[in-house]
């Protein structure tokens, strides 16, 4: 009777523990799915930035023909 009650009391907090450890894991993924969502959003940002840089007219006027024709 004894041995059951300690299989019982062994069983509770493995199952404690995994369901426990099993919550933590779905929490990181959350966090890593929302960080690499920001740094996506970052980086397209970023792109934007740099794209609009590297187009830029350093010229007072503007040309009637296009540079790259």
């Amino acid at each position: 009777m004894a041995l059951l009650g300690v299989v019982r009391l062994v069983a509770l907090v493995f199952l404690a523990v995994f369901s426990a450890s099993l919550h933590q894991q779905v929490g990181v993924d959350a966090i890593r799915l929302h960080d690499r969502r920001q740094h996506a959003q970052q980086w397209a940002e970023e792109r934007n930035r740099l794209r609009s840089y590297m187009t830029m007219d350093y010229q007072p006027w503007h040309r009637r023909v296009p540079k790259h024709n």
